[in-house]
């Protein structure tokens, strides 16, 4: 047992880890004689392999220059990150900041010269102290102001990193700040209320229909249902298969992608009419799984890969429906909703996510009219968030407004 955990607990070779350097995170996979970049540097993995997560490594290097101007850095483990947090203490400062002039020319130091630092192999903290000290206007800003300069050329002169262990909530952080369409705007809180609504223990059955997150929604839920589980495989079982099928089908329906439905050529004279493999199309997305399998055999199709992944799936459900049914489309959500709500147990909560609210708005019209959906909402969380520190407590400026809305109900018999 004791070696399982440490498995776990340190990097190897083909694992997924999260590269911190101050407020910068990234997602890398780890390889044996590879290298990730960090602004103009190449960092060698090798030094990464077999260490702890949460482990700090300090930045040694350059030791070698490549062809393309990157420069290649190797890594030390080190006990602690040095910040320069507190050097300007004890130091002059000025009551305001109008009398300074920021015209380049208050840095005696060139950049040949701070380069010179760097590749000394100097830290942070020193190469921040030598820019203090040859500033003419250091001493004439505010605590403030100084504060905010020390921060600004620290993070640009940091020489440590950490690693961690990949979350859902890290990587959630990472895509929403890289591109927020990448995950279908999904925010954390926002993915927080998805599983909550669904009603999402570690105990039971769940349908989900990831259409866009980048599979952070399939992540999370999985996450939620915890790990050594009863019966966690099978969960994840048909979550995989029931998210490939309807993603893959629901996009032929929108004519957004077209599976590989290849025939099976026996001779040159076995061929099949588009009005088959379209026929064939519209029986998967309708999810009439024996229907699709007899006209497989008899349109000699090729199953595609997730078919009968699926079909176990859907024999599954018939026995024992599911105790919770969550869909993030990027889609119009009715005919999916539609397909799936028949899997879904009496009296138990399902949820739909999307980003815009005039779909979600049209799908509650239509389950509204039906007997057998009660209890509709439909939400937006959008929350503002403050930066709060002593004498300094304002909303954020730069805040981005996506988030998405969700509708929520029960079905009832």
């Amino acid at each position: 047992m004791d070696k399982e955990v440490n498995c776990q607990e340190t990097v190897s070779v083909g694992d997924y880890i999260i590269i911190q350097k101050q407020d910068y995170r990234k997602v890398c996979r780890i390889t044996r004689d590879g290298t990730f970049t960090l602004g103009k540097e190449q960092v060698e993995m090798s030094g990464i392999i077999n260490k702890p997560y949460w482990t700090t490594f300090k930045m040694i290097g350059p030791v070698s220059s490549l062809k393309n101007g990157l420069k290649t850095i190797t890594l030390e483990v080190a006990e602690k990150a040095e910040t320069s947090e507190n050097i300007h203490k004890g130091l002059a400062s000025g009551s305001d900041n109008r009398s300074i002039n920021d015209d380049g020319t208050s840095q005696k130091l060139s950049k040949a010269e701070i380069e010179d630092l760097r590749e000394a192999g100097k830290s942070s903290k020193e190469i921040v102290g030598y820019l203090i000290e040859n500033s003419s206007s250091f001493s004439s800003k505010t605590e403030y102001s100084q504060e905010k300069y020390i921060k600004k050329k620290e993070t640009k002169y940091c020489r440590y990193l950490t690693i961690l262990k990949p979350t859902v909530g890290l990587l959630q952080e990472i895509y929403f700040r890289q591109d927020p369409g990448r995950v279908n705007c999904l925010r954390m809180d926002t993915l927080s209320q998805i599983l909550s609504y669904c009603d999402v223990k570690s105990e039971g059955k769940y349908l989900l229909y990831d259409g866009g997150s980048c599979g952070l929604a399939s992540a999370a839920m999985l996450s939620r249902i915890g790990a050594n589980t009863q019966e966690e495989l099978a969960k994840k079982y048909a979550l995989s298969a029931l998210r490939r099928q309807n993603s893959e089908n629901h996009d032929v329906n929108h004519q957004a992608k077209k599976p590989r439905l290849e025939p099976e050529v026996e001779d040159d004279s076995t061929t099949t009419s588009e009005e088959e493999e379209k026929k064939l199309n519209d029986v998967i997305m309708e999810t009439d799984i024996e229907a699709a399998d007899e006209l497989i055999k008899t349109a000699a199709f090729k199953k595609p890969k997730w078919f009968q992944e699926t079909k176990e799936v859907v024999d599954c459900l018939k026995l024992s429906k599911a105790d919770g049914l969550a869909i993030v489309a990027k889609e119009h959500p009715l005919n999916i909703v539609n397909a799936l709500l028949p899997y879904l147990e009496v009296s138990k909560p399902f949820v739909i996510y999307h980003c815009y609210r005039e779909p979600l708005q049209e799908t509650y019209v239509a389950l509204k009219s039906r007997k057998d959906v009660i209890n509709l909402r439909l939400l937006s969380n959008f929350c503002r968030g403050y930066q709060v520190l002593p004498n300094r407590t304002h909303p954020e400026i730069t805040t981005n407004d996506l988030g998405g809305y969700l509708l929520a109900g029960y079905l009832v018999s």
